[in-house]
């Protein structure tokens, strides 16, 4: 189970406190608290059911995923973003970047994207996610997968409570977002017409209600940049709905003394419908990078 930041307790524990005497001061502060409360449900609704870019290289590694350093985003492409929204939605496909690289013991590319992600922080002001301190802690572990991930993970973390602390919140929703579209990519990149794997199609289409959340938490920021790609995500959304939930009543069949629960929900889908769905994240992931 993901960790929540603390700073998302902590804001929803201040909007719930507080008075005034001034009846117009009670009206906006309503206004504002509702609209707090609302977008900090969506977020926890969006991390408990949005893989981090580390689960979700966890996910396709099981599922027969091989590394491939060419499907990366270029460590060169680092100096192309000086705007804010392209600086956070980077910042998570770096982060996908350097799990992926992490999932996969490569350590030399695990370092390159490890600065790159630095550099994303630094240009958004959140220097904090990747200090001397930290940046050392990576060397010292570079060789331990786990400790590593561990450390990249907390990084991430006071990024995103930095983002919310200093009114940023669409920033961190961005940066998600970059993280998810980069996953997917890395993910879904080595799939093959010819012969499709079954393993890696199904883990596509359980990310159907992923998305979902990840539109509806777009849809809390009215700045343009998280409009824009909010409307840049509907032709991938509209893939995932032609994939259909079937449910069937559940029942245990013992067989030589082991029992075996069958029946529940599955989804339904074609290797056509996935090809659609990894060929728009592969549009769109590209136009993210450039």
């Amino acid at each position: 189970m993901k960790k929540i930041p603390l700073i998302i307790m902590s804001v929803a524990l201040a909007a719930c406190g507080g008075s005034s005497t001034d009846t117009d001061d009670v009206i906006v502060n309503n206004t504002d608290t509702s609209s707090l409360n609302q977008r900090i449900e969506k977020t926890q609704k969006v991390f408990y059911t949005i893989p981090s870019p580390y689960e979700t290289a966890l996910i396709f590694e099981s599922s027969g995923v091989t590394y491939n350093s060419g499907i990366l985003n270029p460590v060169d492409n680092v100096k192309k973003y000086t705007t804010k929204d392209k600086q956070a939605l980077n910042f998570g496909v770096y982060g996908a970047d350097l799990s992926y690289s992490n999932i996969f013991d490569q350590s030399q590319q695990s370092m390159f994207y490890m600065n790159c992600a630095k550099k994303m922080a630094d240009e958004l002001g959140i220097t904090s996610a990747f200090d001397a301190e930290t940046i050392e802690r990576i060397e010292r572990n570079i060789n331990n997968k786990d400790s590593l991930m561990s450390i990249i993970n907390d990084s991430y973390w006071i990024a995103d409570s930095h983002l919310k602390e200093n009114q940023q919140e669409y920033l961190s929703a961005l940066s998600i977002a970059g993280g998810w579209i980069e996953g997917m990519y890395l993910g879904s990149a080595g799939l093959k017409k010819e012969k499709p794997s079954e393993a890696i199609m199904n883990t596509i289409a359980n990310q159907k209600y992923a998305i979902e959340n990840l539109i509806s938490l777009l849809e809390l920021y009215n700045q343009n940049e998280t409009k824009q790609l909010r409307e840049k995500l509907i032709p991938i959304k509209s893939g995932f709905d032609k994939i259909v939930e079937t449910s069937s009543p559940s029942s245990v069949n013992s067989n030589e003394k082991i029992a075996v629960i069958e029946g529940g929900s599955t989804l339904q889908y074609t290797p056509e419908i996935i090809f659609e769905i990894t060929q728009n994240i592969k549009k769109l992931r590209d136009e993210i990078i450039q």
